[in-house]
């Protein structure tokens, strides 16, 4: 089942065109990743998924609607974004984070109860962050925060999630945490799941389909066994590109 369907979404930031003619789908229970060099719209992508940019042409559908006709409101609980940075005006505690997750739930002037605590201490033991919750976000390591984004996000309980290169500050142990625990969720959740990412390394070990993105237009997309391959790789980053595997896993690296 298609959860995300965006339909050849163009979007220009005045003369300079960014996005061009994008179609892509994310499925009900799949991670499905966007890779591309740098500066060639993935975050700009996300945002017009969002609704934070208007785009010139095309639609974004999130369960058959159409997210850019909803009010804001209601955007929240069809799609929840774990951004690539997030520096907190205030050193709110990690549960006073997470609760944030709930607010569409609570209404304009509603406020946290006794059980929306409880769904929030529960999952924080789930993603490993339990021991954490009356630390203050801005003392977290990189690794720590990102995770609890993440739990921020989930909590939201919508079946589409964003990350947005979720592990560019991540040393490999923390990025392996956070995957394990993205797996585990898109697979008891049947979440649709859409990551914009860097590493093809990441790609290849974590997710299962893959759209490549070159100056803005759509260049190929498939499983990832299927399209990540030396030939597409190397088109994709202008630079020679080998591709081995490990337990039929490929591993890239350039040269």
């Amino acid at each position: 089942m298609n959860v995300l369907e965006i339909k050849n979404l163009s979007f220009d930031y005045g003369k300079n065109k960014i996005l061009k003619n994008i179609s892509l789908v994310s499925k009900k229970g799949t991670i499905t990743a966007v890779l591309a060099p740098n500066g060639t719209g993935k975050t700009t992508l996300f945002h017009n998924i969002l609704g934070l940019h208007k785009p010139t042409f095309g639609n974004v559908f999130v369960k058959q609607k159409n997210i850019l006709e909803l009010p804001i409101p209601l955007r929240a609980g069809y799609v929840s974004y774990v951004p690539q940075e997030w520096v907190s005006p205030f050193n709110y505690s990690v549960l006073d984070v997470m609760m944030m997750g709930l607010t569409r739930k609570m209404g304009l002037f509603g406020s946290p109860q006794a059980s929306d605590e409880k769904i929030a201490t529960a999952l924080m033991e789930e993603i490993g962050v339990l021991h954490l919750k009356h630390r203050g976000i801005n003392e977290l390591s990189g690794g720590q925060r990102q995770m609890v984004l993440l739990g921020r996000a989930l909590l939201q309980d919508c079946p589409l999630l964003l990350l947005d290169e979720p592990t560019s500050h991540l040393d490999i142990r923390n990025q392996a945490l956070l995957f394990r625990q993205l797996k585990s969720q898109v697979k008891k959740k049947s979440l649709s799941v859409l990551i914009n990412i860097h590493d093809p390394n990441l790609v290849s070990a974590y997710a299962d389909e893959v759209y490549m993105l070159k100056e803005g237009e759509n260049f190929c997309n498939g499983g990832v066994g299927e399209v990540m391959n030396e030939k597409n790789l190397s088109a994709l980053y202008g630079i020679d590109v080998e591709v081995g595997f490990i337990n039929k896993q490929p591993i890239i690296r350039a040269f």
